[in-house]
């Protein structure tokens, strides 16, 4: 039944109107014989696509799973605040594209405007994509879906969807939260899952794929497809490197007035309420704004390269005393993108401080602790620990690899006594600031399923090279089977 993806994947191009394509009777068959092909052998899915090769939750992502021999795709859905059905995993946006809040803040062209921070190979084409569109490109495979219905509220529009596309079929899991109208639905018929192995990179240790495939179920899901695609015997094929959807020329629209540098230095600085922890629902609002505000002027002085002495030491307060906040959605939200902004300026002392930040552990945060989360008081700064790591990517060094050196070396007891555990973005940037083949050797022998993962995945991502090929063939030969073609 493989054979119909390559005859799907030619019948059609995406909609670009947001309406879901006629199917044929003829191409609706080929795709139910293709599904229901997948739903009798083991079934590879990719927890927000193939994101090794694309940005997670994207038309490309998804096809790569595909390409690569996989199955279907976990997806997360939510809404626009014109209810336009979107995939997005996080509970708001702000770490993976240049704005604030929450997806449903934004109309679907507001948040169509916003820039990935981090868009990976795709560029400018990188895009949240419609479900109308990611339900499409799942026709044109007959591919599996899990769906994580991420947003109250939605569930009805999803079941209204997947009963005008005729995609039943295709759904083999669903996340319990959100989904009662799929989950009762007289035509869900889900699929059991083996296990996973993805939260610890194990989908590329061939050992761990053996002993999955061995387990009880149907599926297995994964963050990369290749090693359980090539356990079952099945083609790893060329990953496509252009937008699944063309791009369309920009339009003409009329560029938004931005403040100075002096007006958004003022509001950096307009922070007296930092360590006011708000009562009222009232009061947290206005705090809040307040917040979004300062984080908003960090982000455009980094922007505009702003690299001066008084954007420093502003950025540097602004980290320092970063905005206490009892929603979690609001809290540090501010020293979080100044410690983002002074990294991507490479501003002196920037990686200095955020070793300070990742290893601190603030009394104040007592005030602000929610006690329904049983992990030390220093989690309660995550946002800013998490930002660390991805913004070091950008700042080669002897002081970024040393900081990631000395992570690596904590134990498990010690991470956690931090914040939730950073070992993967700290293999993840040390491999990226000190691309050498003893680095990586070094990392895929580490004590830890995880970083020894990361560090195939990277290598992987530049096998090509001399540095990455020859570390695969020292320490993880195996791995070199997992290169596409091209």
């Amino acid at each position: 039944m493989r054979r119909w993806v390559l005859i799907l994947g030619l019948l059609a191009a995406l909609p670009m109107d947001g309406a879901p394509r006629e199917e044929t009777r003829g191409e609706a068959r080929l795709r139910h014989e293709q599904v229901a092909g997948r739903r009798v052998g083991v079934g590879i899915i990719c927890h927000r696509g193939a994101s090794q090769f694309a940005h997670e939750n994207t038309l490309e992502a998804y096809r790569a799973t595909f390409e690569l021999g996989g199955d279907g795709n976990e997806i997360d859905i939510r809404a626009t605040r014109d209810g336009v059905l979107v995939c997005f995993h996080d509970d708001t946006i702000e770490a993976r594209l240049t704005g604030f809040g929450g997806i449903s803040d934004y109309t679907f062209a507001e948040l169509r405007r916003l820039k990935f921070r981090e868009s990976g190979p795709f560029g400018s084409a990188c895009a949240i994509p419609t479900l109308v569109e990611v339900f499409e490109l799942h026709r044109r495979y007959g591919g599996l879906l899990h769906l994580d219905i991420k947003q109250a509220g939605i569930d009805a529009a999803v079941v209204r969807l997947l009963d005008q596309m005729d995609m039943w079929d295709q759904v083999a899991h669903c996340n319990t939260d959100n989904a009662a109208a799929v989950l009762g639905h007289s035509s869900y018929h889900p699929r059991r899952y083996k296990g996973e192995l993805y939260e610890r990179h194990a989908d590329v240790d061939p050992e761990a794929v053996a002993a999955m495939l061995k387990q009880a179920g149907d599926d297995i899901i994964v963050d990369d497809p290749r090693g359980v695609a090539l356990a079952l015997r099945r083609t790893i094929g060329k990953v496509s490197r252009t937008p699944v959807i063309p791009q369309s020329d920009a339009k003409n629209e009329k560029p938004e007035a931005l403040p100075s540098t002096g007006e958004l230095l003022a509001t950096l600085r307009d922070s007296a309420d930092w360590d006011h922890v708000s009562g009222t629902a009232e009061d947290q609002a206005v705090s809040a704004r307040r917040i979004l505000a300062r984080a908003r002027a960090a982000d455009l002085l980094m922007e505009r390269g702003n690299a001066t002495e008084d954007v420093f030491r502003a950025l540097e307060d602004r980290v320092r005393r970063r905005s206490l906040h009892k929603d979690w959605r609001f809290h540090g939200v501010d020293g979080e993108i100044a410690l983002r902004s002074l990294i991507l300026l490479h501003a002196p002392g920037a990686v200095r401080l955020a070793r300070e930040c990742v290893w601190r552990d603030d009394p104040a945060l007592e005030r602000v602790r929610d006690a329904k989360y049983d992990v030390p008081r220093a989690w309660t700064d995550f946002r800013i620990k998490e930002a660390a790591f991805p913004a070091l990517e950008h700042c080669e060094g002897a002081e970024t690899e040393k900081l990631c050196r000395d992570y690596l070396a904590l134990s498990d007891a010690e991470a956690k006594e931090l914040g939730p555990p950073l070992f993967d973005a700290a293999a993840k940037t040390l491999l990226i600031v000190s691309p050498r083949t003893e680095t990586a050797v070094e990392l895929i022998h580490h004590r830890l399923q995880v970083v020894r993962g990361r560090a195939i995945l990277q290598c992987l991502v530049h096998a090509r090279e001399p540095w990455a090929h020859e570390a695969l063939e020292r320490a993880a030969p195996y791995a070199l089977k997992y290169v596409p073609p091209g």
